[in-house]
């Protein structure tokens, strides 16, 4: 197995004809779950593999020393720079290889246990196989149903039952997603392909999806109640008055 270079071009610093690595004055260190950008080739910026911060990347253009003098310019190989921690990811035709690492977004801290088991297996798959990772969240997404109190075990139809019960068309949507890609990505030809060059991609917004469907169906609401019921008790009663009378 050829080893990977180990010398870039002196200039590469330059902005012309090399990507500079340009320090970001303000870089988030921690990310919201939903704002997640898994690293993508070529791309400015994106969440690092090395310290998982949400920092700009350079592309300096790589070559390789001769025997012979002078240098060559490696097409294949890749370089990205993290402007946070300063480290190096090596990519080889558009795909990373080190460090080699779960690009999948980490899950919502109020992920309840049964959807939680899931969605970790998927993580673990998400890279080997994302047909695999796919099918993984459509139980996901049925156990979080579940949590929302509907065991039918149609989950279309489940998920039916909880539009008519009110929840928001957002992760209405949401959940319908995970249920059509989980059941069909890969599986039928000229429909959702999960064998292209974007399935990475496609898998990571299910888990982004699945975060989001936690968020809006179980942190907000527990987060609304908490201060709603830390309001004064004569206020509350106010309130239960006034909706009796409706």
């Amino acid at each position: 197995t050829a080893s990977l270079p180990t010398n870039i071009h002196p200039d590469a610093g330059r902005e012309s004809g090399f990507v500079s690595l340009i320090k970001l004055s303000a870089v988030r260190s921690e990310m919201d779950q939903g704002d997640y950008v898994a690293p993508k080739f070529l791309e400015d910026a994106f969440c690092c593999p090395h310290c998982n911060a949400f920092s700009h990347q350079s592309w300096p253009s790589v070559y390789y020393s001769v025997s012979s003098g002078g240098f060559l310019e490696l097409d294949d190989l890749a370089i990205s720079i993290c402007a946070r921690c300063e480290r190096f990811s090596y990519w080889i035709k558009g795909r990373l290889i080190f460090p080699q690492q779960i690009t999948a977004p980490l899950p919502h801290g109020d992920m309840p246990k049964s959807v939680l088991e899931y969605y970790n297996e998927a993580r673990e798959v998400s890279v080997s196989s994302p047909r695999a990772a796919a099918a993984l969240l459509r139980i996901a997404a049925k156990k979080l149903c579940e949590d929302l109190g509907e065991d039918e075990s149609n989950l279309n139809q489940a998920i039916g039952n909880l539009n008519k019960k009110g929840l928001p068309e957002t992760v209405i949507m949401s959940l319908d997603t995970v249920r059509i890609v989980g059941n069909e990505g890969g599986a039928h030809e000229g429909q959702i392909d999960l064998t292209g060059k974007d399935n990475e991609e496609i898998v990571n917004r299910l888990f982004w999806l699945i975060n989001f469907i936690v968020q809006k169906t179980i942190t907000e609401p527990a987060k609304i109640e908490e201060t709603f019921f830390s309001l004064p008790e004569d206020k509350k009663k106010g309130v239960a008055i006034r909706d009796d009378k409706r």
